[in-house]
Parts: C-alpha cells; structure tokens; sequence
C-alpha cells in the first residue's frame, strides 16, 4: 500500500469551489506531469543512446573510407631546406621516408652506442652504429674462422711436411746401412761358388 504526500495551497480556492475536485484535479495533474517528466525521460535516454551509436558508426565509416581513399592521396607541405622560403607539396608516404631516413643518419650516439652528454660527443647515426656493430661481429666470426683455418692448414702442411722428410730420411738411411749394392755383390759370390761346387 502507497502513501501519497499532498500539498496543496489553498489560498486561492473559492467557497463556491468544492474541495473534493480541487484535490482530485491537482492529484491527476501532478501524476500527469510525474508520468510525462518520466516517458520524456525514458525516451531521450534511448534517443540518445541510439544517436550515439548511429554517430560512432557513421564517424568510423567515414575514417575507415577516408582513409582507404585518400592517405596515398594526402600531400604535406615541405620545405627543401630551413633557409628556402618555397614550400613544395609532397605524399605523405615520401614525407614519412624522408623523416625515418634523416633520423636514422643523423648522428645523435656516441663511439659506444650510448646517448651523448655534449654534441661534440655525437659520432655515429643508429644506421652506422649497428652496421659496425654487425660488421664487427660478422668480421670477428670469419676472421676468427679463416684463423683457425689457417692454423689448421699449417698443421697439416708441417705434418705432411715432416712425415715425407722422415720417410726420405729413413729410406737413405736404411739403405745405406743395408748396404744394399755390397749386398748384391754377396749374394752374387754366393751363387757362383754355389755353382762351382755344382760342378766340381
């Protein structure tokens, strides 16, 4: 069960005016205008719900196309230089190269890669920075190989070398100590008094 607070200023009312009607006229224009305040409510909230979401779509569909159509399209003013007064219209895509390429040779590291303390300090752009570095690592790996290498090639050389320097040597000495031409001769006498005795 509902409790209605009613005031009512009864200033204004007649004698020939009856109270009842009076009360019931006010009742209803209050729970009129409660009821209208209400739907009015209701209804610009969902409004504007609906209005928001038809302008969000309608603001990405016109970014999207927008930008599908015309960002190869879209020319940004350039000057040549700071000191030339002309100004030239340029794609954006060329503006954006020329930035990215001014940034990575601008010299703003040090001899070790670091950000310098004083300009005077600034002695390599981010390009060569790590172009000496991949050159440093690539050099350090193939010097490193040919190295050893090379090392390994001389080895082999000196091994090689000296194994046929002993085999020269061993065979010259062999023979000289087997005295191999006296040899011949031995076994030449041998076999000719062997064949005298055959005879004889």
């Amino acid at each position: 069960m509902a409790k209605v607070k009613i005031e009512l200023d009864l200033d204004w009312l007649n004698e020939e005016e009856n109270l009842d009607q009076v009360i019931k006229d006010e009742v209803i224009a209050n729970l009129q205008n409660r009821l209208i305040q209400n739907a009015e409510y209701q209804i610009t909230k969902k409004l504007n719900g609906l209005l928001e979401g038809i302008a969000n779509q309608v603001t990405d569909s016109f970014i999207e196309e927008t930008l599908k159509a015309k960002i190869d399209k879209l020319q940004i003013p350039h000057k040549k230089s700071s000191w030339d007064s002309q100004v030239e219209l340029i794609p954006i895509s060329e503006f954006i190269g020329m930035k990215y390429e001014s940034y990575l040779n601008e010299k703003t590291l040090d001899s070790d890669g670091n950000a310098p303390r004083y300009s005077s300090d600034r002695k390599l752009s981010i390009s060569e920075y790590f172009i000496n570095k991949y050159l440093e690592k690539e050099l350090t790996t193939k010097v490193s190989s040919m190295i050893q290498t090379a090392r390994k090639d001389a080895e082999d050389t000196i091994v090689k070398a000296l194994e046929n320097n002993l085999k020269e040597q061993l065979s010259v000495d062999i023979i000289n100590r087997l005295n191999v031409p006296k040899m011949l001769e031995t076994l030449q006498n041998k076999a000719a008094e062997l064949g005298a005795a055959d005879k004889g």
